[in-house]
């Protein structure tokens, strides 16, 4: 028996993201959530840390900064707003949509200690740029048993 391929194989990848397409589409559309409601789309984000801080970059174009919240709780950084669709009682025929409106959140793990007082975030040209500063680590010196204060003869 002999197999002829007429066609290149396809690529997997490409496979699985026109497969995630076709149930996207099939999809009725979301109403608006609230914040907190698991309903939210989640925008693309970068994570990356440099020798002095975590920078979380956010792509979230088409916003006003009012509509945002970042909010440093422990180990954990969480970004939420809302994108409002502001032509969305308007008639329309689409032929592509890939632009997601309403409520959106990401939440990113923290893996070190930060300076969540010194934490700065800037919208600018539809990206959000958070810099959680490290904490300065502290030298601590051991003292042996019975030195008050004192420096003894031994290791400092």
């Amino acid at each position: 028996m002999y197999v002829v391929r007429r066609t290149r194989p396809r690529d997997p990848e490409r496979v699985q993201q026109e497969m995630e397409e076709v149930f996207r589409a099939l999809m009725p559309a979301r109403p608006s959530a609230a914040p907190g409601q698991g309903n939210l789309w989640r925008p693309p984000l970068e994570v990356f840390e440099t020798d002095d801080a975590l920078v979380v970059q956010a792509e979230i174009a088409g916003m006003s900064e009012d509509r945002l919240s970042v909010v440093v709780d422990g180990d954990l950084l969480s970004v939420r707003g809302e994108r409002p669709d502001s032509r969305q009682h308007e008639r329309r025929s689409y032929h592509e949509a890939r632009i997601p409106y309403g409520a959106f959140g990401a939440d990113v793990f923290i893996p070190f200690p930060v300076n969540a007082d010194q934490t700065e975030a800037e919208y600018h040209n539809g990206f959000l740029r958070i810099v959680l500063p490290r904490l300065s680590p502290r030298s601590i010196v051991p003292r042996r048993p019975g030195e008050d204060g004192e420096r003894g003869k031994g290791v400092r």
